[in-house]
């Protein structure tokens, strides 16, 4: 079964990489049409859309996967298709209100410039929720290929819609320039994440019909169902404090908008360092993160199933399992983006005037990839145990800490843009404390240190010291960026894994949820 997870983990990861990448790749471009002040505008927006966004219907996928999941693991067909029709009607009325009311007090939750934006992008609230159904449904049924493939269709319309329209919205302002045209292009932009997302929502509808006789499942005589009253209260009991803790959990970047607003201020210059901060940053450091997303999301059907029937040992290797490969793969990630952080920012986001203040905070802050990814997995591990509300609460307490420090940093230190990326890795790091504290307590589950972590790290420090040699190196002889950054990646993969499979080649059951991972390291003890 672990093996199963890490496979549709796998396909997942691939796909939300590739996304993210994409989101990365096209913000550079759409920089470049609307300056770093448009994004910073469209970034003040887009923030407050994803709070509406979390707090309506966004955790609707992890809450639906849950429930089906258990219906299917106890054989109550009839209840799936009903948790179905009650998560359609839910987003209507949850996900239709909340667009509706954000289009009316967009003037109140944001000023001047990002008013428009917000607007823009009420709509894809609905359509999201939508989405969001049909992506959960599939997953519950251990199949995430169609949510993969809508969420690369979604990105890739988004990044097109996006661009094409900046374009059309700032092309009668070019002549005059200006902050009229950095809020127009950052109008444009806006329309993008709402298109992208209708054309997924098409798609999930077309494979939900084409393969619907094969997913559900004839009623049977015993067949037990629930009323429509109680599913209404089995989604809401568990929606609710699902997405209040993602809420929370991703509040930070709203709450530090605000923060940074009021201390440092909102003029151009001020709006083009938040830019940097949200639009390249935390864009760069969630493209790892999605390696966590998606481990959480493909694990929570199996650790939902094996609790509900009271597996704890199987829920347990699970858990390991997820962890386990999870570490293994963020760990690296976090020393590659730290060591190739200038020819990263020098591809992506080439602006003279930003350039040095991305590089740095991206190399110094890239362990925030390993503390939010590990959270990110804990959320879900929790939630699929049913502690729905224990996310909730450390997010919370872990918040509390983040306004002190983020307020103190920024009033008492020189530190400026830089605090904002402190505070955000202390967040990350506590979040995974508390939630790892939790699960010991619940599941008296373990991690396993020196596997899951310490070798990983070193593995991570042999390949940035390899990886580093070689980028500079070529770059000293070319004066190119794109081809040495290639080729270092390229082999500091190679490095990095050749020297994980050396030291598990003893233990080669280690790395068994890993496809392929026993027949390489055969081969590797072979010569």
């Amino acid at each position: 079964m672990s093996r199963s997870i890490v496979k549709q983990a796998s396909i997942l990861a691939i796909a939300g990489i590739f996304v993210r990448i994409i989101g990365a790749l096209y913000k550079s471009p759409l920089t470049a049409l609307i300056s770093a002040e448009g994004i910073g505008y469209y970034s003040m927006a887009y923030n407050i859309y994803a709070l509406i966004l979390l707090l309506s219907s966004y955790s609707i996928p992890t809450a639906i996967s849950k429930l089906i999941a258990e219906k299917l693991a106890i054989h109550q067909y009839n209840n799936v298709q009903k948790i179905l029709k009650c998560s359609f009607i839910y987003i209507c009325i949850i996900g239709g209100s909340a667009s509706i009311i954000a289009y009316l007090l967009a003037p109140l939750l944001v000023t001047g410039y990002s008013v428009l934006p917000l607007r823009i992008l009420c709509p894809t609230i609905f359509l999201s929720g939508l989405l969001g159904v049909f992506r959960g449904y599939f997953q519950a049924h251990q199949t995430t290929f169609y949510t993969s493939v809508s969420q690369i269709i979604e990105q890739i319309f988004n990044a097109i819609v996006a661009i094409g329209c900046a374009y059309l919205f700032i092309k009668p302002l070019m002549e005059t320039g200006g902050s009229e045209m950095a809020a127009a292009g950052a109008a444009g932009g806006a329309v993008g994440p709402g298109i992208g997302v209708l054309v997924g929502l098409i798609f999930m509808m077309i494979m939900y019909l084409k393969n619907r006789n094969h997913l559900i499942i004839k009623d049977t005589p015993d067949d037990y169902e629930d009323s429509y009253k109680d599913i209404f209260k089995m989604i809401i009991h568990i929606v609710t404090p699902i997405i209040f803790a993602t809420c929370v959990y991703n509040l930070i970047t709203v709450i530090d908008q605000y923060i940074y607003s009021f201390i440092i201020g909102t003029d151009p210059t001020s709006a083009s360092m938040w830019g940097v901060y949200s639009g390249q940053y935390i864009v760069l450091q969630n493209v790892p993160v999605a390696l966590a997303s998606a481990m959480s999301t493909a694990s929570i059907p199996a650790i939902s199933s094996s609790w509900s029937l009271k597996n704890a040992r199987e829920t347990r290797e699970h858990i390991r399992s997820g962890i386990r490969v999870t570490m293994l793969l963020l760990i690296p990630a976090a020393v590659g983006m730290s060591v190739l952080a200038y020819p990263i920012i020098g591809i992506l986001f080439p602006q003279e005037e930003t350039v040095a203040t991305s590089t740095l905070m991206l190399a110094l802050g890239s362990p925030g990839i390993v503390f939010f990814g590990l959270s990110t997995l804990t959320n879900g591990i929790l939630q699929a145990l049913g502690e729905v509300n224990t996310p909730l609460k450390n997010a919370a307490t872990a918040l509390i800490y983040h306004l002190v420090i983020t307020i103190l940093l920024l009033m008492f230190t020189p530190l400026g843009l830089y605090a904002l990326m402190i505070a955000n890795c202390l967040y990350g790091l506590q979040v995974c404390y508390l939630n790892q504290r939790m699960l010991r307590k619940i599941t008296r589950y373990r991690q396993e240190i020196k596997k899951t972590y310490l070798l990983p790290i070193i593995s991570s420090i042999f390949m940035g010291i390899i990886v580093a040699i070689v980028y500079y190196g070529l770059f000293a002889l070319t004066r190119k960026v794109l081809i040495p950054l290639v080729l270092a990646v390229i082999i500091g993969v190679i490095v990095y894994f050749v020297i994980i499979f050396y030291f598990y080649s003893d233990h080669p059951q280690e790395l068994s949820s890993i496809p392929y991972a026993n027949k390489i390291i055969y081969k590797f003890k072979k010569h």
